[in-house]
């Protein structure tokens, strides 16, 4: 179940650390110098994207995302839906001289047809923040940028969760273990070592491969 992301994520949130920092995420965090911990729409697209349907986009530059969303084999659209990223392009696409691109990502398709977004900037003041964008043709950027299109999550995209996983879909899986009557402590988002024991007793007493993962058929044990 998508649950839209309106505040800024946890300092331990994996999906918005870089992999050389101990993190998830492959991108550049930030520029050289800055003190935040994340300032890079890239970055965090990247880290959301993943946080919110399992697939880590391989891309480093914001133009580019929608050429590597194709092949990837995710769909493009025009129309915005929530967990999509929105993609626009600054001049020409591939030509850095003439400034780089944006991306967003959508959390929240309003009946009036706006969009609220969650993003960061390349070397901006803070590292993250929401916005109301307008469906004015160009999705409230500024003239200098164009807007390209949105890429989808993958349909029915369902992430096999193990140890080390964070997000809305670990929650479920807490809520549904807790409710089986497993004991994994708080209901967090992160699968850590409770909620790994809890998968394997689970497992075991309900005649499952024992792995301590959480894949299709736990989940469809689970109703998850």
């Amino acid at each position: 179940m998508f649950e839209p992301r309106l505040t800024i994520p946890a300092k331990d949130n994996r999906y918005y650390i870089a992999k050389s920092e101990g993190g998830l995420n492959p991108g550049v965090p930030r520029p050289s110098g800055s003190k935040l911990r994340f300032a890079n729409c890239v970055f965090y697209a990247l880290g959301r994207f993943a946080e919110v349907c399992g697939v880590w986009l391989k891309s480093t530059n914001a133009e580019n995302f929608c050429a590597i969303a194709k092949e990837m084999g995710l769909k493009i659209t025009q129309a915005p839906s929530p967990g999509c990223i929105a993609v626009w392009a600054k001049g020409e696409i591939g030509n850095g001289s003439d400034g780089a691109g944006h991306v967003a990502v959508v959390e929240i398709v309003n009946a009036s047809g706006s969009i609220v977004t969650s993003e960061s900037g390349w070397n901006s003041n803070k590292e993250f923040w929401t916005q109301t964008r307008k469906n004015d043709g160009n999705w409230g950027q500024s003239s200098a940028y164009r807007f390209i299109g949105f890429i989808n999550p993958p349909s029915a995209a369902v992430r096999v969760l193990k140890k080390g996983d964070q997000g809305a879909d670990v929650r479920q899986l807490q809520t549904a273990l807790t409710d089986a009557g497993y004991d994994l402590g708080k209901i967090d988002g992160d699968f850590g070592n409770k909620t790994q024991r809890a998968v394997v007793c689970y497992q075991f007493e309900h005649g499952l491969d024992v792995d301590g993962i959480c894949g299709p058929k736990t989940r469809a044990a689970l109703g998850i």
